[in-house]
């Protein structure tokens, strides 16, 4: 007989369903506090998702500023560039890829890989295929971008040189953003896509100048086909640079280094603010042709040459000063208590030991004092007098002087030049410094190298008596409403005796004025130039460079420093001293009544 458990089935189901109920009723009230959250709470989110769907954003670049020179020329203005982009994202079919070729004349595996990985805007999501775009086919594809609801044709703001080449290096030019500097510049308000100065004064004014962009939010449809504009801010202009090149000089002086198929650099400053009048690095390049797409034949001839156009040798070059330098080896021989009147007797060749160092003139130059030194460049005066007062005193007035140090000008790419020391030779060489070491430093050889600009700024510090400003080529910036100066910034100050500056100059004068001196091609009636030439060797050509530096009036205060280096010219007074001449003269053209007030 089975026992009776005195379990009631019919009540166990039912207490289950009471259950079951319960729970539904718990889901439609969970389900409905989250409808009235998404609709009422989180309302003004989802609009905006939705409102994404329709509309895109899209940056207004700022109207990069005008350059103008010191006359008020214009140099560098804006243009109209154009993109072609591809409004599908990484879509695309094979039948679009022809239609595309033949619109364009690029092949459709071009296409095909830009679409693939090219860059797709954000905000907007437009792929960009071509970048920029040929003025001609730009023209063509928007008189029949309708028959391609993937495509567009859009205009941006492009740089536009006017003289093309001339001041390239002092220039420089704009390209879009790489990713490195992106990342070094994105907290600044820099965008992946933004156009940025590489080089010269583009770059080192390139936030300036860049303005602040503008938007619009622009509604959309289903293709990513603009419709119409529903807001807007309007972009901020940048500033406007105003130079203190003459590009006539400038024109004029390449011209003279084109002509005469010479490589090299040419300074030329104005003595009492550092204000830069001409700044010629030749051979140059193309402006334009480096902010576009530049062909890969294009660069390889311009990168092969060996003339390196690319280099700014004004500021970038580094070259033995030669000659040029031995006032400043003098001005250490006078801190050591030398007479300038002390004569000594050249035979034409120093020895110490089994060690030789030659006169340039065979025979030497007989008696030579202090002036006769600089006059006719007697290279034992300065063999005999580093050997007895040491390197160190050379390079202590050297480094007063600007040698070994950046002048600071507002010009990207400026290198420093090397002023050796024992400590800096043992560093580099592992070696102790030699008596020869000292005897080839006085007359600007060895390990010394300098840029045409430091050899520019230490003449500044001669032609000032011992002051010399930063030189900078950007007198002021505009935009309109505001204008900002560059006022004159001391470079270095120096404190040698007044007499120091008197024989020289003196000395310098002659050098130009007398029928023995090294810079007589510099002679000009009713000027008087004080000047000094160099010759320097080197192992990239079979003559030596050419160096003549400089200024004018020397028997009032200087008002134009200049600096000339040829490279593997040779004939430091009579090629580089023609060369010098010539700006000379044409400044004179255009400033004599500017002159006759000295």
């Amino acid at each position: 007989m089975k026992k009776d458990l005195g379990i009631k089935l019919g009540k166990s189901f039912e207490f289950r369903g009471e259950i079951y109920k319960v729970f539904i009723f718990l889901v439609f009230v969970l389900l409905g506090s989250r409808m009235a959250y998404l609709q009422i709470l989180q309302k003004d989110k989802y609009n905006y998702l939705a409102q994404k769907n329709r509309v895109k954003l899209r940056k207004i670049d700022a109207e990069r500023g005008n350059i103008y020179d010191s006359n008020g020329e214009l140099v560098v203005t804006n243009t109209l560039g154009y993109r072609l982009v591809y409004l599908n994202q990484r879509v695309v079919t094979n039948e679009q890829l022809k239609e595309m070729s033949e619109a364009t004349g690029y092949s459709e595996d071009y296409l095909q890989k830009r679409i693939k990985y090219g860059e797709i805007v954000p905000y907007t999501k437009e792929n960009i295929l071509v970048e920029d775009l040929d003025l001609d086919l730009a023209h063509k594809l928007m008189e029949k971008i309708g028959d391609y609801s993937y495509l567009e044709v859009q205009s941006y703001s492009k740089r536009k040189y006017i003289h093309d080449s001339l001041a390239a290096h002092t220039i420089g030019y704009v390209k879009k953003i790489t990713e490195k500097e992106y990342e070094n510049l994105k907290e600044d308000g820099y965008s992946p896509r933004d156009i940025v100065g590489k080089t010269g004064i583009e770059k080192i004014y390139d936030s300036q100048m860049k303005g602040k962009p503008g938007y619009d939010y622009i509604e959309v449809n289903a293709l990513n086909k603009a419709q119409k504009i529903e807001k807007s801010k309007d972009p901020t202009p940048g500033y406007n640079l105003h130079l203190s090149l003459d590009m006539r000089l400038q024109k004029y002086m390449e011209e003279v280094f084109q002509e005469e198929n010479l490589s090299g650099a040419l300074v030329a400053i104005e003595a009492q603010t550092g204000k830069v009048l001409t700044l010629v690095s030749y051979p140059t390049y193309s402006l334009t042709t480096f902010s576009s797409k530049i062909s890969q034949e294009d660069w390889d001839q311009i990168t092969n040459d060996p003339r390196k156009p690319l280099t700014n040798k004004s500021i970038s070059g580094e070259y033995p000063p030669g000659s040029v330098f031995k006032p400043f080896s003098a001005f250490a021989f006078f801190n050591n208590g030398l007479d300038p009147k002390t004569k000594i007797f050249d035979n034409g060749v120093y020895s110490i030991g089994k060690w030789s160092w030659r006169a340039w003139k065979k025979g030497g130059h007989g008696t030579v004092d202090f002036e006769k030194s600089i006059v006719e460049s007697v290279n034992p005066y300065y063999y005999k007098y580093a050997d007895q007062f040491g390197h160190e005193p050379i390079i202590d007035v050297a480094g007063n002087f600007g040698y070994g140090k950046l002048s600071k000008i507002d010009v990207f790419g400026e290198r420093a030049g090397i002023l050796p020391s024992e400590k800096w030779k043992k560093k580099r060489f592992k070696q102790g410094w030699f008596k020869g070491d000292t005897i080839i430093l006085s007359i600007g050889q060895g390990y010394l190298l300098a840029t045409p600009m430091q050899v520019a700024v230490s003449y500044m510090g001669l032609a000032n008596r011992g002051k010399a400003y930063v030189p900078h080529v950007v007198d002021y910036m505009e935009n309109g409403s505001e204008k900002v100066e560059i006022k004159p910034e001391v470079l270095y100050e120096t404190n040698y005796p007044s007499w120091y500056y008197d024989v020289l100059n003196k000395a310098l004068i002659n050098t130009v004025e007398k029928d023995n001196g090294t810079t007589k091609a510099l002679r000009t009636p009713g000027l008087v130039i004080g000047a000094k030439s160099g010759s320097s060797q080197n192992s990239r050509f079979d003559e030596t460079h050419a160096l003549v530096a400089g200024y004018f009036p020397a028997d009032k205060q200087p008002k134009i420093v200049f600096t000339v280096l040829l490279e593997g010219a040779g004939g430091g007074g009579r090629v580089a001293g023609g060369v010098a001449k010539k700006f000379v003269d044409k400044y004179l053209e255009y400033y004599n009544e500017e002159m006759k007030w000295i």
